[in-house]
């Protein structure tokens, strides 16, 4: 991955966290510190783990699905829209 792409997609992690912890903010109201420093850290750990435990997942198995890959995307993206359709 290149500096901007980095850059980008941690912005992006950050923004989806910053959007959680706010709506937990207005939803609970009486919190304890301690509650709040678990949950921050909770949220962090997660934001920074699983971006990289995907990473070494998708390098392990890279070679064996690379002839597939754009049909799972295919199949994923669309199986989204048709939810986000039926849903609507």
């Amino acid at each position: 991955m290149s500096s901007i792409t980095l850059i980008f997609t941690s912005l992006g992690l950050s923004m989806d966290a910053c959007a959680v912890s706010i709506s937990n903010g207005m939803c609970y109201g009486n919190i304890h510190k301690k509650q709040i420093i678990t949950t921050a850290a909770a949220f962090g750990f997660f934001q920074a783990f699983m971006p990289v435990l995907g990473f070494f997942i998708g390098s392990a198995f890279s070679n064996a699905i690379s002839f597939l890959d754009h049909w799972i995307a295919l199949v994923l993206l669309g199986f989204i829209g048709v939810k986000m359709i039926v849903e609507a």
